[in-house]
């Protein structure tokens, strides 16, 4: 029988892909002649983008973190580029490529992480499917429905899903926090480059038009890096402060510690220039709840004696009052006192007036495409608690916080009495602690539902979730070896 030969196929094939090359560079000159640069660039970059999309369809942990990356980035480019579609829509695709990714990664027979079927995801399923009812709200749209949603209803559920099945291991688990580790340092070291360089053309247009009235201020500017704002930066770092805190706390590895401890350093320093006083409560309430879970009597007197020592120095010294962001970080202790807080507190008491004869909100998109001659109209939410009440209603702010304490139910529990991997436990103290503070701030600004703030939580509900089967497929492994 005749044998084929591969070597000779093999130098067919490198002259065809010579010749592909050539004619390709020849096409490329050619639109660059009679079409411009732009046109030819796009030729170019379409063999790269088409192979980009062949790598990510055969890695969904890179479709996953991607989705990710694009989340926490998104907002900042927008401000440098008008893309095609809203951003919202963008991530939506990112999730459909996503499951798309997870769909022909099981077909070609390669493993996949299980959804595992809890509580906590029911009452999520149950919850999105509150706000999916919500079109029937006759004071809403669909237009102004359908872009809220997604983030507020659909979210939870998806990224649930998608880190059941794309963050499996330890070691997937340790990537997510080393990329947003790495994020967060991007986010923080923008916002200084912001205070200590100074803002580029596009932000400049961005602070002094749609963010004046809130971002420029009698103690300066306040800082929003590449995020939708100041409020959403602060308690981004806040939630990453507490969050890598307690994971450098519980690394037995050196260099993963410091990295970790860089990463609190810029944070936290990125919560103060952020000029966001609610952005404060995140470590304060997220390190008082690592109290509560902690067992070991070192980390509790530390815990406490830091915690007092940050509250006698902030509300009870006028230590570093020379520097602004010290002295506004200073008047989140003072209430009271506190104008945009009293604002507030009025707003709401407004809200109350009308909200009693609207058990089921004004729809979803109502309160933030108020007309005149609204209820609403003219009455800034300014909480993602106050937000959920106003748009779903008395019974849907108690679905809501329902979820919230849920979560953090579990997060106590797993901690306390069922994880026993310390490596495990350790992340899973880390994101309850967080989300307890990020919780907190969302009382007092309308940060929960922001992207990346909104997805970061959503994760790390799910990684918390994810803990028990986690720890069990470790443990069964280490048996079979």
């Amino acid at each position: 029988m005749m044998q084929y030969d591969h070597t000779k196929w093999m130098i067919s094939g490198r002259y065809l892909l010579l010749l592909l090359l050539i004619l390709g560079g020849l096409a490329g000159t050619y639109i660059f002649i009679y079409a411009g640069l732009p046109l030819a660039m796009l030729f170019y970059m379409l063999p790269v983008f088409i192979l980009v999309i062949m790598v990510l369809l055969s890695s969904p942990i890179s479709c996953f973190f991607l989705l990710y990356i694009v989340s926490y980035l998104v907002m900042g480019v927008g401000r440098y580029i008008t893309f095609p579609l809203p951003v919202g829509v963008i991530l939506d695709i990112l999730i459909l490529f996503n499951f798309l990714a997870l769909a022909l990664h099981f077909i070609r027979g390669n493993p996949l992480g299980k959804v595992h079927f809890n509580s906590f995801l029911f009452i999520s399923i149950l919850w999105m499917l509150y706000c999916m009812l919500e079109i029937v709200n006759p004071m809403s749209t669909f237009a102004y429905w359908i872009t809220t949603v997604r983030s507020i209803g659909m979210h939870i559920v998806l990224f649930q899903l998608l880190v059941f099945v794309s963050l499996d291991n330890l070691s997937k688990l340790r990537l997510f926090f080393k990329i947003w580790g790495i994020l967060v340092l991007l986010g923080a070291l923008k916002a200084i480059g912001q205070k200590y360089i100074g803002l580029d053309r596009f932000e400049s247009v961005w602070l002094y038009t749609f963010g004046a009235h809130t971002h420029v201020i009698y103690s300066g500017i306040r800082y929003f890096s590449f995020f939708s704002d100041a409020a959403n930066f602060g308690c981004h770092m806040g939630l990453a402060v507490v969050v890598f805190t307690i994971l450098a706390i519980y690394e037995n590895q050196a260099k993963r510690r410091f990295v970790y401890m860089i990463v609190v350093i810029f944070a936290a320093y990125g919560l103060m220039i952020s000029g966001t006083r609610a952005a404060i409560a995140v470590p304060f309430a997220g390190f008082a709840f690592f109290i509560i879970l902690v067992k070991e009597w070192k980390w509790v007197i530390f815990g406490i004696s830091l915690l007092i020592m940050a509250f006698v120095f902030f509300n009870l010294t006028s230590i570093g009052n020379s520097n602004s962001d010290i002295r506004r970080m200073r008047t989140a202790f003072s209430f009271s006192k506190d104008a945009s807080f009293n604002v507030r507190l009025e707003n709401q008491k407004k809200m109350r007036t009308f909200m009693g004869d609207h058990p089921f909100g004004i729809g979803l998109g109502g309160s933030k495409h108020a007309n005149e001659g609204d209820e609403i109209h003219g009455i800034a939410t300014d909480s993602s608690f106050v937000f959920i009440w106003v748009e779903t209603g008395i019974v849907g702010l108690i679905c809501y916080i329902l979820l919230c304490l849920t979560i953090l139910g579990y997060g106590t529990y797993y901690v306390l009495f069922r994880l026993k991997d310390r490596r495990i436990k350790s992340i899973v103290m880390a994101a309850t602690a967080g989300l307890a503070g990020i919780m907190v701030a969302g009382y007092a600004n309308e940060v929960l539902h922001q992207m990346p703030t909104g997805q970061t939580v959503y994760i790390l509900m799910g990684v918390i979730m994810l803990s028990p089967y986690l720890e069990k497929k470790m443990s069964d492994e280490i048996g079979i070896v």
